[in-house]
């Protein structure tokens, strides 16, 4: 199961938690869960639409370094994240972010890592990133290449503000110490994996390969400059682009002629300025005919990614 989801309070989704252990213990930010503890919370994990968890937040916090632990019931299947310290990074490292939005279903971003604050005697973590979203308390972010948590999101320095575009992340140390039984640093393992994208037109029972790239920006559209052209006059008014943001496929729809996604969980018609994000094996429909979508991601969260050797000396 995604370990990262959606908070919702008495019905509403208001922030981003994330799961850390397989017994369903999660993190957010200590400022979403201030004065609203009687609320009724749950848990919806963004790769899962449809599911939605009971939600205990009675456990441990720290509103000072604003972080408080929340436990997510029910489901026991996670796929927990791993902490790391934020000085396994070092300044221009490449982090990146995922989390809900108010504004849409997720959201998800790419910065590099700036360094180490302090205010009022508590450390904080710096990233740049322009992608950090109202709703994305609590997220957590990656070193990129590790799959590894160096902190959740605090708050975001906008232009009324010093350093714009800075993220201010509750560094991982100050989750491990409101539960050091449960929750360790680990050190982060270096991984990569190369990532594929394919596109195939679904006829007569058979998939027809029409792209296979490593590339995955991709317009679509009837225009002979789209590297996916569509000539068949019935695609006149379609157009679509394809993109990997962070670690997330997701289509964007320009068409003046809607377009349909289907997925092994959902049934989705997006019109024109609509984006969602795109699963492996989901199928995207036009008006001459459907193309299967098949990719393994270039990262990031792939467990099974080779160690990356290290430069001779």
């Amino acid at each position: 199961m995604d370990p990262i989801g959606r908070l919702v309070r008495d019905g509403e989704a208001v922030a981003t938690a994330v799961v850390l252990t397989a017994d369903g213990l999660a993190a957010t930010a200590a400022h979403v869960l201030a004065s609203h503890q009687a609320a009724q919370w749950t848990f919806e994990p963004i790769a899962a639409s449809g599911f939605s968890y009971p939600v205990d937040c009675s456990l441990s916090s720290d509103s000072a370094a604003d972080v408080a632990l929340i436990q997510v019931r029910e489901a026991d299947d996670w796929d927990p994240m791993t902490l790391t310290s934020h000085t396994s990074a070092t300044p221009g490292d490449a982090v990146h972010l995922r989390g809900f939005a108010a504004s849409r279903d997720y959201d998800s971003g790419v910065g590099h890592y700036v360094g180490a604050t302090a205010q009022n005697g508590r450390a904080w973590v710096k990233v740049s990133c322009r992608h950090a979203q109202p709703g994305m308390s609590g997220a957590p972010v990656l070193l990129t290449g590790t799959g590894s948590v160096i902190g959740i999101v605090s708050a975001r320095l906008n232009s009324a503000n010093w350093n714009r575009d800075t993220v201010l992340l509750a560094p991982s140390e100050r989750l491990v110490a409101l539960a050091p039984e449960r929750l360790r640093l680990a050190a982060p393992v270096h991984r990569y994996a190369e990532g594929t994208l394919r596109l195939s037109w679904l006829r007569d029972g058979s998939a027809e390969l029409i792209l296979e790239s490593d590339d995955f920006t991709v317009p679509l559209g009837r225009n002979v400059h789209n590297r996916v052209y569509l000539p068949d006059h019935r695609d006149s008014r379609f157009h679509g682009h394809l993109s990997l943001i962070g670690a997330t496929l997701t289509y964007q729809h320009l068409g003046s002629h809607p377009a349909f996604l289907a997925g092994a969980t959902r049934q989705l018609k997006l019109v024109k300025g609509d984006s969602c994000p795109v699963g492996d094996k989901d199928r995207l429909s036009v008006g001459s005919g459907t193309m299967l979508v098949e990719f393994s991601a270039p990262d990031l969260f792939d467990p099974n990614a080779h160690v990356t050797p290290e430069a001779p000396e």
